[in-house]
């Protein structure tokens, strides 16, 4: 191999400090401006009815509205439910059967026994396909259960997921350009090992950019119940802790009814002050003079 058609070190470290100068930019602007691009490696699902907009139909004008992205959305519902003492576990147990006849993965779940001082309780999570989550819904509001507490929080993560899939793409491509120059026969071995070391710094990133996409595929296309359990209190239990819960809910109304009458007593002397001081001022004025 002649020294003159052997590339320079130097020529090509710059060149690969301007590729993933170049990287780095393009997937800046592709997470600002592009939908995620199906190059990217990574499958991006969305259930019908999760969208905001689709894809036209017939060769027609778009709208803007038509032509934003997909919206990728995390979904998670909290369950407070209750049952008698005797068919807690049960009840659980139900709801885990129902968990494996579905698409649904669980997360984590526990029981705990009844003790001295402790009613039995149990928790659970689960993850639920969006096809099948009406499905788990239903199953959690019949039975032996009665649904307390319910709510849902919704957190768009439609941007994490397009910018993360611009970045694999703009990778991917940088890997691939690192390979043809690997496989350059007039690449010399110091330079070889040079792009070896970059290529493999580019599989490790692409690499933990996967894995990132999988959790937001995970936050996105499913979607997350936390439930908790609770036994049912007799009426005595009831009675019993009534005038406690009462004090609890009547501590806020008798704190600011306190306020109140502070700040109306404060208010009220305020005139009584200004009085009394210029009737002080005012007297000892005139002895000051009659002297």
């Amino acid at each position: 191999m002649s020294r003159r058609s052997r590339p320079s070190f130097a020529l090509l470290a710059v060149f690969l400090s301007l590729a993933l100068a170049g990287c780095s930019e393009r997937a800046n602007f592709k997470s600002a401006a592009d939908a995620p691009s199906a190059e990217s490696g990574v499958a991006v699902s969305q259930p019908a009815g999760r969208t905001m907009a689709g894809a036209p139909q017939q060769a027609e004008p778009t709208s803007d509205a038509q032509q934003q992205p997909a919206r990728h959305i995390a979904y998670t519902h909290r369950y407070a439910i209750e049952a008698e003492r005797a068919k807690l576990r049960a009840v659980l147990d139900a709801h885990l059967a129902r968990c494996k006849q579905l698409d649904c993965e669980v997360v984590n779940q526990s029981y705990q026994e009844e003790s001295d001082n402790q009613p039995p309780n149990a928790t659970m999570s689960v993850r639920v396909a969006h096809k099948d989550t009406a499905k788990f819904t239903e199953a959690l509001k019949s039975g032996d259960g009665r649904v307390l507490r319910q709510s849902t929080a919704a957190e768009d993560k439609t941007l994490q997921v397009v910018d993360v899939e611009a970045r694999i793409t703009n990778l991917q491509q940088l890997r691939e350009r690192y390979r043809k120059l690997l496989a350059d026969p007039k690449a010399g071995i110091k330079e070889a090992v040079e792009i070896e070391r970059a290529l493999a710094q580019a599989q490790g990133e692409l690499d933990s950019l996967a894995a990132q996409r999988r959790v937001l595929a995970q936050q996105t296309e499913r979607e997350l119940f936390e439930i908790g359990y609770q036994a049912r209190r007799s009426a005595i239990e009831r009675s019993v802790f009534e005038p406690v819960k009462d004090a609890q809910l009547s501590f806020g109304q008798v704190v600011m009814q306190s306020v109140a009458a502070l700040i109306t007593v404060v208010a009220a002397s305020v005139v009584w002050v200004a009085l009394l001081t210029a009737l002080w001022f005012g007297i000892r004025r005139w002895r000051r003079s009659g002297k």
